[in-house]
């Protein structure tokens, strides 16, 4: 990890034009564009979209962040992109619609006040809702803990708010990535992971996957969590970064044959994922050090698709420490653990498999947002209560660059400053 230097967060504001109608029915939405990036990735102000010259995967660069360098760094692979692969993109439109029930997690515009920064009649600050009025709010290993309980995402909610890590289709040289010995008998080949020969009869042969620090840092230790909470969009921002082990991940694949494994451990506790494509089931095993030897949690019939050799879709989430498995669409398992009250040291993530009739054709890693108070260490991964008596508490996805209730001296925003739910159009 790195030290940190104090850098003033940017706002995100909204620019509308106004244009009202008089009566009972309700408002039109207002249209605006947004700026600033503390809401990036899901809405981004103007900004640098750049076409790596390594492995051809299209990312996003604050626009002010990357104008202090000459060359930014893919997040996908590491190669430095020098400015003739920068083009600048226009700010994202988005449209606010009124007369709408605030739920936790939308994201709302707002009017500024002196506790949020100057007042205008054409500037709205946008930020997402992660505490509802009177909740007392805190973070802990990257989560959100609203009156001493954690909170969860909803699937497809994770789905939007998630951090591009790592894509196979789109890296050069993904042994940086993927650790592919002889001894663990998988290849890259023509962008597709392939056994070179079936294993032994009853094992299963792993790779690992393996975190890559591609951003600008004055140290090469290796990283020994699965990943940390970077941004590819802060290229300039000097900070510590935070482990991690809430991930989602996606498998491109067709079984025709065998078994297709995966592998993550959480602190302790190793889980272990086995398809069978002769039974057109899925297999779920947990390991503790405890218990010795694999003890299987659950079994789950997958649709009789997966023989017809089709490309199968598998999904593997452990975001806001809750596991879950989706194949093809069906949720075929979830699982909550425990509240950790330790950050994660140690994690690992590997794929296998038993039968060389086993491709992988696409691995996509993605983080979830780390939440976390003003100030963290390391040592105190968790922060002190702030409670939004009458007001949302609200936070830019972008979470160390937005100036939020995290910082305001007022931590809820009132009710009556919002003028609507904030959508991309």
């Amino acid at each position: 990890m790195r030290n940190a230097t104090v850098q003033i967060p940017l706002l995100i504001i909204l620019i509308f034009s106004f244009s009202g109608v008089a009566g009972c029915n309700p408002p039109p939405p207002r249209m605006g564009k947004i700026v600033g990036s503390s809401m990036s990735p899901t809405l981004r102000g103007t900004h640098y979209s750049v076409s790596c010259p390594g492995c051809g995967i299209q990312f996003n660069c604050d626009l002010e962040q990357a104008d202090k360098r000459t060359t930014v760094i893919c997040p996908n692979c590491g190669t430095h992109a020098q400015r003739d692969h920068w083009n600048l993109t226009a700010a994202d439109p988005v449209s606010v619609v009124s007369n709408s029930e605030i739920q936790r997690w939308d994201i709302i515009a707002f009017e500024r006040d002196r506790s949020t920064g100057s007042a205008s009649n054409h500037e709205l600050m946008t930020k997402r809702v992660v505490g509802l009025p009177g909740e007392s709010i805190c973070f802990k290993n990257g989560n959100i803990i609203a009156n001493q309980k954690l909170v969860r995402k909803p699937l497809e909610l994770q789905k939007q708010m998630r951090v591009l890590v790592c894509d196979s289709k789109f890296q050069s040289t993904p042994s940086l990535n993927w650790i592919l010995t002889p001894e663990n008998n998988w290849k890259f080949a023509n962008g597709i992971f392939q056994m070179r020969s079936p294993p032994a009869t009853g094992q299963m042969d792993w790779f690992n996957f393996h975190y890559q620090k591609n951003y600008y840092r004055t140290d090469d230790k290796t990283a020994d969590s699965v990943l940390e909470d970077f941004y590819g969009y802060n290229q300039s921002l000097s900070r510590k970064l935070n482990p991690m082990d809430e991930v989602f991940v996606e498998l491109s694949t067709q079984i025709s044959g065998g078994i297709l494994g995966w592998r993550f451990s959480n602190q302790d506790d190793l889980y272990e994922f086995q398809i069978h494509e002769a039974l057109s089931e899925i297999q779920i095993f947990r390991n503790r050090p405890e218990t010795g030897p694999l003890t299987k949690l659950h079994t789950a019939v997958i649709a009789p698709a997966l023989k017809t050799n089709m490309p199968a879709r598998i999904e593997f989430s452990s975001f806001d420490r809750v596991l879950r498995v989706i194949v093809n669409g069906t949720e075929l398992w979830t699982h909550r653990l425990d509240a950790s009250s330790k950050a994660p040291q140690k994690t690992l993530l590997s794929f296998g498999g038993n039968s060389a009739a086993i491709k992988i054709e696409r691995i996509r890693i993605w983080r979830d947002l780390y939440y976390f108070d003003t100030n963290p260490t390391q040592d105190t991964p968790n922060s002190p209560s702030m409670t939004t008596k009458a007001g949302f508490f609200v936070i830019g996805d972008n979470v160390p660059l937005s100036h939020d209730s995290r910082h305001w001296k007022r931590p809820g925003v009132a009710i009556e400053t919002v003028k609507g739910k904030v959508f991309p159009q």
